[in-house]
C-alpha cells in the first residue's frame, strides 16, 4: 500500500495504480515506478515523488535508481536521513567516501547537504529543491545529517559507540531547539506549548486505542500487494 499526497488530503492506493499525485511510501521500487509514471505526460499538478532511500540499501550504494532518475529526468526528490550508523557500523568504517552528496552529484544532479538536526533548514532545503524539481529541473538530492538517539533495537546493546557522543548529540535536539527559536520570534508560549503537546498525546492516544480495537489482517491479504494487480473493469 502507498499514500498518495493529493491537493484534497490523502488517498490509498494500490502498486497497480499509476500515480500523478506526489507519493510516499517504503518500497524504493515502487517510488522509482511512480516517479516514472509522473513524468510530464501523466504529472498534471506539478507534484514530486519523495523517496528516502536508507543509506546502505544497495538500491542508494550502487545508485542505479538515481542513476535511472537522473537519466530520464524524474521529477524525484532524494532524501537520505544520514545517521551515521549503519545499524552498528559508522559511516566511516564502511565507506571510503563519507560525504553522501558527492556520490550523488557524480549522476550529474544537484545534491545538498543539509543540518538534519535543524528543522528550519531542512524545511528551507525541501522547499528549494522540491520547487526545482516541480519546475522541471529534474532529480535532487538531499543528505539530512542527523543522528539515531536511541538504539537501533531492543536488542542493541550499543557498543559501537560512547553514551559521550549521544549526549553530545541530544544537546542538539532538534525539538527543543525549534521550540526554542520559535519562543526567540514570538511564535510559541507556554500555553500554546501545552496545547501542542496535549494534541499530540491525544492524536497517539487515539491511535493506539484504535489499532488495540482493531482484527488481525486475514491471512488471506498475506500475498497481497506483492504484484501489481488488475483494476476493476
Amino acid at each position: 500500500m502507498v499514500t498518495l499526497l493529493t491537493e484534497s488530503g490523502e488517498h490509498e492506493a494500490t502498486s497497480a495504480e499509476p500515480s500523478t499525485e506526489a507519493l510516499w511510501c517504503s518500497a524504493i521500487d515502487t517510488r522509482q515506478a511512480t516517479g516514472w509514471e509522473a513524468k510530464p505526460e501523466g504529472l498534471c499538478k506539478g507534484d514530486v515523488c519523495v523517496p528516502l532511500p536508507a543509506r546502505r540499501e544497495r538500491e542508494f550504494v550502487d545508485g542505479g535508481r538515481i542513476n535511472l532518475a537522473a537519466l530520464w529526468r524524474l521529477p524525484v526528490l532524494f532524501c537520505c536521513e544520514n545517521n551515521l550508523y549503519a545499524m552498528g557500523t559508522a559511516l566511516d568504517r564502511s565507506e571510503a567516501e563519507t560525504d553522501l552528496c558527492l556520490k550523488a552529484a557524480s549522476y550529474e544532479i544537484p545534491a545538498w547537504p543539509v543540518d538534519g538536526m535543524d528543522v528550519l533548514a531542512v524545511v528551507d532545503a525541501c522547499r528549494r529543491a522540491g520547487d526545482a524539481v516541480r519546475g522541471g529541473a529534474g532529480p535532487y538530492f538531499l543528505e539530512l545529517r542527523t543522528y539515531r538517539f536511541r538504539a537501533h533495537s531492543m536488542y542493541d546493546p550499543e557498543l559501537y559507540r560512547s553514551r559521550e557522543e549521544v549526549e553530545a548529540w541530544k544537546r542538539r535536539d532538534p525539538i527543543p531547539a525549534c521550540a526554542a527559536a520559535l519562543r526567540a520570534a514570538g511564535q510559541l508560549d507556554d500555553v500554546a506549548l501545552a496545547t501542542l503537546e496535549r494534541e499530540v498525546a491525544d492524536e497517539i492516544a487515539a491511535a493506539i486505542a484504535f489499532a488495540e480495537a482493531g482484527t488481525p489482517e486475514p491471512v488471506s491479504d498475506l500475498m497481497r500487494f506483492v504484484y501489481a494487480e488488475p483494476k476493476a473493469s
